[in-house]
């Protein structure tokens, strides 16, 4: 829900309580100048969590900008959001402000249940709008004993920061001019080998939706089926919200 009249989410948040959640900031910690993680504490006990599972601020008084948690904790009553400051908009404008103590109001976690628990191989595709859910994703992986791939296509100051933050991932610079390529050529030059084991997996393409379209396309070349690919979209040039 990017924008919607002003009229219509003070009723949401006044008419539908159980919707929304109180939740306060309990850390925050910049990982580098764009990359900030926040822990947020909330009355969880009655909450669903799944990797991919996402919650909506709302960042101005018509605009929701929705985020994806990274980290979740029932019993203690947190969650963590790994959030991107990009400086292009208002929920980026949100991120950074946010601060210890802040209390702010957000939907119940939601959205599709992206992870297939079936696999025994995964392969993830992303950039920094991304980092939140491969953290949730790598970390229900590992605790049902599955393998995990993939690259992650970023700006160059953020090149690093999978490393800060503890993740096995490859990463390669992000090209404005032609989406996804940089990944696709790491994808195209892995040997025949690793690659066996990789087309039999199930891959999350996330992130800019440019991006993910290409790499798809690479992948249905390479007899992937669509039913073995999942497509999540959180980003597009000359989009607003989506």
């Amino acid at each position: 829900m990017p924008y919607i009249p002003k009229w219509i989410a003070d009723s949401m948040e006044n008419l539908l309580p159980s919707k929304f959640l109180n939740a306060t900031v309990n850390s925050c910690v910049y990982i580098n100048h764009e990359i900030k993680n926040i822990v947020f504490t909330a009355d969880l006990k009655e909450i669903d969590f799944y990797p991919g599972s996402a919650v909506n601020f709302r960042v101005s008084a018509n605009d929701f900008r929705h985020y994806t948690i990274s980290a979740f904790d029932r019993e203690a009553g947190t969650f963590e959001i790994i959030f991107h400051i990009h400086g292009n908009g208002p929920g980026s404008d949100l991120a950074e402000q946010l601060k210890v103590g802040d209390n702010i109001k957000i939907t119940v976690p939601g959205g599709r249940k992206l992870y297939n628990k079936e696999k025994r191989h995964h392969f993830f595709f992303g950039d920094e709008t991304s980092l939140s859910f491969y953290a949730a994703l790598m970390r229900e992986i590992k605790k049902n004993g599955q393998s995990c791939t993939g690259v992650l296509e970023l700006l160059k100051q953020n090149i690093d920061v999978p490393l800060g933050l503890g993740f096995e991932i490859v990463t390669v610079l992000k090209t404005a001019d032609c989406p996804g390529q940089s990944a696709i050529s790491y994808l195209q030059s892995i040997d025949e080998k690793e690659r066996d084991t990789i087309l039999n997996s199930i891959f999350y393409l996330t992130g800019n939706v440019a991006s993910v379209q290409g790499f798809r396309k690479v992948l249905k070349q390479l007899g992937i089926s669509s039913k073995n690919i999942i497509f999540q979209g959180y980003w597009a040039e000359g989009s607003v919200g989506l």
